[in-house]
């Protein structure tokens, strides 16, 4: 689907799952208590420390999109690099997520977290232009300058969801 990027059509096939880590995050503290959880298969401490995750308010998520990790949010809006094989009103699920977390809690994923774990999805806004990019070329005493102008393309996403899959 895309050559470079990292973004998955809703529809498309599931891609392998990679395992996960589990960190408890104490804040005012000042040493480094951490708790983590390494699983190739969801089991009983896995599910509990997912199902704590769970309990939060608001979520956030470091994603790959094209290949650039971003830090994202429900309702954000994100511009990442031209994705060429979507058009708008296209909803994209974010599959290679490293991280995913809360205020207390955060899954970190070795290098993703699988996706069974959670759900990101991605509406395109708009696949626009930036302004005017001016490249100067000049070469000292040689009489030689050249202007090359040029706008880079970028698509907009607006991230539709970001949750933690409840699991049974």
């Amino acid at each position: 689907m895309f050559a470079a990027s990292l973004v998955r059509r809703v529809l498309s096939t599931p891609s392998t799952l990679a395992n996960a880590a589990i960190t408890r995050q104490i804040p005012q503290q000042s040493s480094s208590f951490l708790r983590f959880v390494h699983t190739n298969s969801v089991d009983d401490a896995t599910k509990s420390a997912v199902n704590k995750l769970r309990d939060q308010l608001r979520f956030y998520a470091i994603a790959e999109v094209a290949g650039r990790p971003l830090l994202i949010t429900k309702n954000d809006l994100v511009t990442v690099h031209r994705l060429k094989d979507v058009s708008v009103g296209d909803v994209l699920t974010l599959d290679k997520v490293r991280e995913i977390g809360s205020k207390d809690y955060v899954l970190r994923g070795q290098p993703y977290v699988k996706e069974d774990l959670f759900n990101i999805q991605a509406t395109v806004i708009e696949q626009t232009k930036s302004k005017m990019i001016s490249i100067i070329k000049k070469k000292r005493r040689k009489n030689y300058k050249r202007t090359i102008t040029h706008k880079q393309t970028h698509t907009v996403l607006r991230i539709s969801n970001v949750d933690v899959n409840k699991l049974d």
